[in-house]
């Protein structure tokens, strides 16, 4: 096997295993009530924003000929983590919430009356970015909120699955690369946020 679809298998399977946390976090979280320090309950905007534009991304790839693993992998889980978000999940919507949602309803929209693969995966892939926004916000206002081992494995498959890019056009690297950056700012949050809020204490202790 080339080593290029090599890496591209490696990073779908990173990417769905790195669920498993996640899931389990979750599940495991479920009776907590809302609010409590630890409790994983994942933003059900993002995760209603991300699972249909990962799948609108696969699609517009499957179109081009260029689907790779990851994508595989980020749509199985997205789907069972919609799922769960939507009964244990982060109640309440936002104005973030809502204005990203709007915004991945209007990106749907555009790819339709377009009928170009390309134009859809480009906004939808900007419109995942996007859809991030209220989780970067959540996590930077309680790191504790998100599962860091499992956020920690996806940016390993992100880091695969750009390795892993075959050609360098929109088609084949626009995916991964918006990929890779939402896991880069999700993992600098939550390994250095919580730093951030103990030195934070320390200093008003010390006062």
């Amino acid at each position: 096997m080339h080593l290029k679809s090599t890496l591209s298998l490696i990073s779908g399977i990173l990417f769905v295993a790195a669920f498993v946390p996640y899931i389990r976090a979750i599940v495991r979280d479920r009776n907590l009530p809302t609010g409590s320090p630890d409790k994983t309950e994942p933003e059900k905007a993002t995760w209603i924003i991300w699972t249909l534009l990962d799948t609108m991304t696969l699609t517009g790839m499957f179109v081009k000929h260029t689907v790779n693993g990851q994508i595989v992998g980020a749509v199985l889980g997205a789907w069972i983590t919609l799922v769960l978000a939507l009964k244990y999940g982060k109640p309440g919507w936002k104005r973030l919430d809502k204005i990203c949602l709007g915004s991945a309803i209007l990106g749907i929209v555009l790819w339709k009356v377009t009928h170009n693969p390309l134009i859809g995966m480009t906004v939808s892939l900007t419109l995942t970015f996007i859809g991030a926004l209220p989780t970067f916000a959540s996590s930077w206002k309680d790191p504790s909120k998100e599962d860091r081992t499992a956020w920690t494995i996806f940016f390993i498959s992100c880091v695969v699955a750009m390795f892993a890019i075959p050609r360098a056009t929109i088609a084949d690297a626009a995916q991964p690369t918006t990929f890779f950056v939402i896991e880069t700012v999700m993992v600098i949050i939550l390994y250095l946020r919580p730093r951030m809020l103990v030195q934070r204490v320390e200093f008003h202790l010390d006062q």
